[in-house]
Order: C-alpha cells, then sequence, then structure tokens
C-alpha cells in the first residue's frame, strides 16, 4: 500500500475532463439542432412549440438551482422563462384563440395566487 500523498490531486488529467465537457456539449448542441430542424420541417408550430418548451425548462431549471446560482444566473433562467412562457402562449393562442386566453388566465391566476400568499423569497 502506498501511503505518500499525490502534489496536486485535483490537477490529475485536467485537459483530458475539459475535452470530454466540450465534445458533450457539442454532442448536445448538435442533437438539439436537428431535434428543432426535425420539428421545424413537421410544421412551424411545432417548432416554436419545442423551442418554448426548452426555453421554458432550462430557465426553470437555472432558477431553481441549488446552491443559488449568481445573479447573471439569475437574469438568465428569468429571461429564458419569460421567452419560453411567452412563446408557448403565442403558438397556443396560434392554435386556438379560447385555448390563447384560457392559458392567459390562467397565469393572471397564478400570479394573483402568488402575489396573495405573502411568501418572500
Amino acid at each position: 500500500m502506498n501511503t505518500t500523498p499525490k502534489d496536486n490531486p485535483g490537477r490529475h488529467r485536467a485537459g483530458a475532463r475539459l475535452a470530454r465537457e466540450l465534445a458533450g456539449l457539442l454532442l448536445v448542441a448538435a442533437g438539439m439542432l436537428g431535434l428543432v430542424t426535425a420539428a421545424f420541417a413537421v410544421h412551424r408550430l411545432v417548432g416554436t412549440g419545442l423551442v418554448a418548451l426548452v426555453l421554458l425548462g432550462s430557465g426553470a431549471w437555472t432558477l431553481y438551482r441549488r446552491p443559488r446560482p449568481s445573479r447573471m444566473a439569475l437574469r438568465a433562467g428569468t429571461f429564458c422563462t419569460v421567452a419560453g412562457a411567452a412563446l408557448g402562449l403565442a403558438v397556443i393562442w396560434t392554435l386556438t384563440p379560447i385555448g390563447g386566453l384560457a392559458a392567459v388566465s390562467a397565469l393572471g391566476i397564478s400570479a394573483g395566487l402568488w402575489l396573495t400568499s405573502g411568501e418572500v423569497r
């Protein structure tokens, strides 16, 4: 058994880990581009709905991450969430105006309940 401590225990093959992360991010980006392109080929509303879901999901994931994200991450998460919700409402409204009105009304009710709950973050 070797009991000598390592000189730099956290720096072992840092370049390989960074290259692996970069390759993973490039694969995710290429896959998302292909998925959105295929959805737009089916119909513009399907593609727009997919983009809205991705924006809404990534924004919500950024906002509810623990430990608390930085200020810039909170701004980016808020922007993605609002943009995704707006795109989703536009898609629903385009498909059926009654559904769009119902979605806007549901958002108004949920915002009112959130404001009256007295809970402050």
